[in-house]
């Protein structure tokens, strides 16, 4: 191998099945895998394209070639048709271990039989910061001994399933109050309680021997005063490997985030990333311009052989444990179905009078959803579900805060014979819009606008997603998922109505 391509099988592009039928496209990835690209990660497409784009990828490459993708709750995180969602990380953590490690094996089967090899789940950040703008409904819950148990089963179940597992974001994101997609975040946390807290579902992961680690673009001033953690040898050689102990592979957050766009560039931040220990530059901006920063590094000696050489056993390791194309079993999309149904249920919550359940006891109901815009797929999909579950006189409809003192009368006067009113949030962290769900328009005017369709009917708020901000609002009675993917959603129904998933 030449000094090029041992250095490009460190680079870890982004490539999306949507440009596959594309023959430039195809053309960009194959020049990538001539330079010695041995790893890509996934993103947008369907099953059925993703599968084409790696059988003609592996078919082109002369080498095996390595796949990871975001799979926290399975494939349809990424791909925009096929696969089985199973609830997010939350609603896991208000269920059992067991029922997590269950899960992530069936994300495994799932992986496996597309050709993935790497997920880069789970989320091992804790909700330190419920205002968190991009860990959220992603965490297992907020405290260590709650978030560790779940870390730790969902890394067996992927490992035990054939797939790399991955821990992020080291070493913690979830106390930020910024989207390290659009700016980087700095923690400003001392150390004794980085060690006490944010620290913990991490180091027990390693003790788990989980065979990655991903690090965030975290200012950790405690730890590095001048580079974020994905960039900082003090954190990442310093704490990680000596510190920690930790021999397995180490990769960057994607490159392409705004937390590193906006001071680096595709090749200083690749430079910096291999000689802080990173052994995966991923999703540079510019995979080329990384390659050949890389290069030119070890060339002037920045970046060492025995610093290469590190990074090379590790990936060969990796790929010899799980990039293997063992035949994949067959995947029981039904039984994965039920699973993620029945895991949802468990973790479906009532608070308060759970007497106003089930909504089958009234003659009529009005159901509302409250919602940024962006989420109106989401609560379509909910309200498509309550209608197909029950013969109900439902009226339903779409509101927020900004909503128009006419628009309200009128919703007023509609609804005024309903028994009971049901207010649904579907609010959730979004990449790159820098709030959960980006904020509900008219927030502070909301309390009044539910206060007028109530018109002193008992009142039931659905939180379909995340449970931070609910518990500000009057309610008479309570329902949470801790999820807004499509078992929750349906398992939220359920509960409404009064049944049970039927196995």
């Amino acid at each position: 191998m030449t000094l090029e391509s041992r250095l490009a099988s460190l680079v870890m592009p982004r490539l999306d099945a949507d440009h596959w039928h594309d023959a430039s496209y195809r053309q960009a990835a194959n020049a990538l895998i001539d330079r010695g690209v041995s790893s890509f990660g996934l993103f947008s497409g369907t099953l059925a394209e993703t599968a084409t784009m790696i059988a003609d990828l592996q078919r082109y490459s002369p080498q095996r070639l390595f796949f990871g993708a975001d799979y926290e709750y399975g494939l349809p995180m990424r791909l925009r048709e096929g696969g089985i969602a199973f609830p997010r990380a939350m609603a896991l953590g208000a269920t059992s271990p067991g029922i997590t490690e269950h899960i992530a094996a069936a994300i495994a089967r799932e992986m496996r039989a597309l050709g993935v090899h790497w997920n880069w789940a789970p989320v091992a950040d804790m909700n330190s910061n419920p205002h968190n703008p991009i860990v959220n409904t992603r965490a297992f819950g907020e405290d260590s001994k709650a978030v560790s148990p779940h870390v730790l089963a969902f890394v067996r179940g992927l490992q035990g399933g054939g797939v790399l597992a991955c821990v992020k974001h080291v070493p913690g994101h979830g106390a930020t109050t910024v989207d390290s997609h659009l700016a980087l975040p700095e923690l400003d946390l001392d150390l004794p309680l980085l060690e006490s807290r944010e620290f913990q579902p991490f180091r027990a992961a390693i003790a788990e021997n989980v065979g990655s680690l991903m690090m965030g673009h975290l200012m950790i001033p405690a730890l590095d005063a001048n580079l974020p953690a994905s960039l900082s040898e003090h954190i990442v050689t310093g704490l990680i490997r000596t510190q920690w102990g930790f021999d397995g592979l180490i990769t960057t957050d994607a490159l392409d985030m705004g937390a590193i766009t906006s001071m680096w560039s595709s090749g200083d931040a690749a430079v910096r990333a291999v000689q802080a220990g990173c052994d995966v530059v991923l999703l540079p901006e510019d995979a080329h311009v990384a390659i050949d920063a890389l290069v030119e590094a070890a060339l002037d000696g920045r970046i060492t052989e025995e610093r290469l050489q590190h990074s090379e056993r590790r990936w060969q390791h990796a790929r010899r444990t799980f990039g293997r194309p063992e035949p994949a079993a067959p995947v029981d999309q039904q039984a994965h179905a039920m699973m993620a149904l029945q895991a949802a249920s468990l973790a479906t919550r009532v608070t308060g009078r759970d007497a106003l359940l089930p909504l089958l006891q009234y003659d009529r109901v009005a159901v509302f959803a409250v919602i940024d815009e962006r989420d109106a797929d989401t609560a379509t999909t909910w309200f498509h579900y309550l209608a197909q579950a029950t013969e109900l006189d439902i009226d339903m409809g779409y509101i927020d805060g900004t909503i128009s003192d006419h628009d309200l009368a009128g919703l007023i006067e509609g609804t005024q014979e309903a028994d009971v009113v049901v207010f649904a949030f579907f609010g959730r962290a979004v990449a790159h819009r820098g709030g959960v769900a980006g904020g509900l328009p008219g927030l502070e005017r909301l309390p009044e606008v539910l206060d007028a369709l109530s018109a002193g009917r008992p009142r039931i708020v659905v939180a379909a997603g995340s449970p931070y901000g609910v518990e500000d609002l009057a309610a008479d009675c309570t329902l949470l998922t801790y999820s807004d993917t499509v078992p929750s959603l349906a398992a939220s129904v359920l509960r409404l109505i009064g049944r049970e998933p039927q196995s």
